[in-house]
């Protein structure tokens, strides 16, 4: 909806600064900067509204008095995004960078195939990933026997993640031995 308004608002600039443009040259020019401008303000605008993760109110501040210590690469941005939605659920965020995330991933087991940007550690649980806040407060309330969750990859409108979520997203317990099995789709 936002691409068609965008074009018919340049299509209607561009009309109308035919008929008011009368030197050659500028009947290309004043059109494709009004064109440019409408994207320009059209992008924007549609960024802004895409680019926030928002949890579930239900999950507010159940991380409260807990600590998380997530790894991630010195150049991951989106990882910082990641802990501060944990921040704001209300949990005491460490952050450690390392030149050698595959080495966090293999002493807690991530099987390959389900890893993604940085590794959390919460209490004796491994969280793998951009996992939303619905399925660690899962975890934390049920208490299984299994070593943690993960989402694996980096999937659109996830904490940390711009976009909006635009499919399920499917996240995998992980077991000590390495294997990972469906825990909860959101």
């Amino acid at each position: 909806m936002t691409v068609v308004a965008i074009l018919l608002a340049a299509l209607a600039i561009s009309v109308l600064s035919y008929g008011f443009i009368t030197k050659r040259k500028n009947f290309i020019t004043i059109p494709a900067i009004a064109l440019v401008a409408v994207a320009v303000t059209g992008l924007v605008s549609f960024g802004q509204n895409n680019l926030t993760y928002e949890p579930d109110l239900a999950v507010a501040n159940f991380g409260e008095g807990q600590s998380v210590t997530l790894y991630k690469s010195p150049n991951c941005g989106c990882c910082s995004g990641h802990a501060a939605a944990l921040e704001a659920a209300g949990f005491d965020v460490t952050i450690e960078e390392t030149n050698d995330l595959n080495a966090i991933k293999q002493s807690r087991n991530i099987p390959l195939g389900g890893e993604s940007c940085h590794t959390s550690v919460i209490g004796d649980y491994v969280v793998e990933g951009h996992v939303p806040l619905e399925a660690i407060e899962k975890l934390l309330a049920e208490q299984p026997d299994i070593t943690g969750i993960g989402l694996p990859g980096m999937p659109i409108g996830t904490p940390g993640m711009p976009g909006k979520k635009t499919a399920p997203y499917e996240v995998y317990q992980l077991s000590a031995d390495g294997e990972m099995s469906p825990y909860l789709t959101i």
